[in-house]
């Protein structure tokens, strides 16, 4: 079973030219397919960051958050981390604390309840974290 802690680690804040990175784990118990993610939500201090200015980088690839519908074809593996690109005008500096919150919606494939209908995974995670 999935639990909120799953979604951020200790080490889950990177800083980035461009502001803050996230590493997110998978939070359930088996590898999913990229479009199994229905939405990803993130709360930097307090505030909430539009959708459309977050970036998700896994490998070497980066979508859109509305772009993970349609990768079905890549695999998040429990092994991975899906990094979060957060856009911020001010970056926090290396070892600065930072309130974030993330939450993550999953629809679980391979639980389908009715036509086209999936067993959902809402996980949520707030936590003060240090900036690596």
């Amino acid at each position: 079973m999935a639990t909120g802690d799953t979604v951020l680690t200790r080490d889950s804040l990177l800083r980035r030219p461009e502001g803050l990175g996230i590493a997110l784990t998978v939070p359930w118990y088996r590898s999913l397919w990229l479009s199994s993610v229905s939405s990803i939500a993130v709360s930097v201090e307090g505030r909430a960051v539009p959708g459309d200015d977050l970036r998700v980088e896994l490998g070497e690839r980066t979508f859109r958050v509305d772009e993970l519908a349609d990768q079905w074809d890549v695999l998040w593996f429990i092994q991975d981390r899906l990094l979060v690109v957060v856009p911020l005008d001010d970056p926090p500096a290396e070892g600065q604390e930072v309130d974030v919150e993330v939450t993550v919606d999953l629809r679980l494939p391979y639980m389908q309840i009715a036509p086209q209908v999936y067993v959902t995974n809402h996980a949520t995670d707030r936590r003060s974290l240090a900036v690596r």
